[in-house]
């Protein structure tokens, strides 16, 4: 049985904008009624207007309408798909998700918390060969540093750049970040149905996250996209560096109380986050680099999503939904004259 499918799904969220269009095709006839009846009664309007209609007017303004509609449907890519095949899924598609809040520069770990993130990240990509790798840094807010992409070097450097100063607002906003993710792992090219699995790679001290799971995490398990969280602090608190004005490196991070802000590793936090996604917690500290059991994890991903099924037939027609809009436009112009 044929079904219509989309290319590009994520850009379905632009028919939204028929809302508001459908509000001012409808203003435009109040608009026009209203001006007829205040200018003159309805036979010197006959004369003046030459006709015009109510109704005539509505249907002009639906077909405007869904005209606007089979142009932002041939935008997505309309297809016809029938019967289904297996296919093999050829590499990983991982977006990292790096916390760059002021308590990462903590040097509980060495050089500090935010560097071994970076060491940890540097090497888990180094060891997958094929695939695109995606970054997304968070502290009060999420932006995204790196789209998805398999340029290695290209990730190292936005990686390598990234620091708290990057992301202006402070805080821990990991619901944020994790959404910002999964719509980069959800708008990935599914051309030949050949995209990568896809799997979030979260790299947090945990700090500030309590009444942060509003269920962003369950939601990756939903969309069966995998989930890795990596823990980087020790549990013992220690202080935050913090450059002051006069350019004191040694100088540490206080309240508006003046009192010296403490922050300290929070395990068990990050370990209830990835148990709402499904997924794995593992914890890197200055004894024990966790990269090559991220890799191990990694590699049983791959092996266990590397057949798929997707559609067996797929036809394009979205020329269909151009073709019906330009006939809609050309019979209202015909109409206008």
């Amino acid at each position: 049985m044929d079904v219509i499918c989309f290319a590009y799904p994520e850009r379905l969220f632009l028919l939204l904008a028929l809302l508001p269009l459908a509000g001012v095709l409808g203003w435009g006839i109040w608009r026009k009624f209203r001006a007829g009846k205040l200018l003159a009664d309805d036979k010197l309007a006959e004369s003046l207007f030459g006709g015009w209609s109510v109704r005539r007017e509505v249907a002009v303004r639906l077909m405007q309408f869904f005209a606007a509609g089979f142009l932002l449907a041939a935008w997505c890519g309309p297809r016809l798909c029938s019967g289904e095949k297996l296919v093999r899924r050829e590499a990983l598609d991982i977006v990292y998700v790096l916390d760059v809040s002021n308590s990462m520069l903590a040097r509980d770990l060495v050089p500090d918390r935010l560097g071994r993130a970076r060491q940890e990240l540097l090497r888990i990509s180094w060891g997958i060969d094929r695939g695109r790798r995606g970054l997304v840094a968070f502290a009060g807010s999420a932006v995204v540093q790196c789209p998805l992409t398999s340029d290695q070097q290209a990730f190292e450097t936005m990686l390598s750049t990234l620091s708290p100063d990057y992301v202006e607002e402070q805080g821990t906003n990991v619901n944020e970040a994790l959404d910002v993710a999964s719509d980069m792992l959800s708008a990935r090219n599914r051309e030949e149905g050949t995209a990568g699995a896809g799997i979030v790679v979260l790299v947090s001290d945990g700090e500030h996250h309590e009444g942060a799971f509003s269920g962003e995490a369950r939601k990756l398990k939903k969309k069966d996209l995998r989930f890795i969280v990596i823990g980087v602090g020790e549990e013992k608190p220690v202080t935050i560096p913090f450059q002051g004005e006069a350019g004191a490196s040694d100088s540490v991070k206080r309240d508006a109380e003046g009192g010296v802000v403490m922050t300290a590793f929070r395990p068990a936090l990050l370990g209830r986050l990835a148990d709402e996604a499904g997924g794995v917690f593992l914890h890197s500290s200055n004894a024990e680099p966790v990269s090559d059991k991220v890799l191990e994890a990694l590699g049983a991903i791959e092996a266990d999503k590397r057949w798929v099924r997707e559609p067996r037939y797929r036809e394009e027609i979205y020329h269909y939904f151009v073709l019906a809009s330009v006939l809609l436009l050309l019979i209202t112009l015909q109409r206008r004259l």
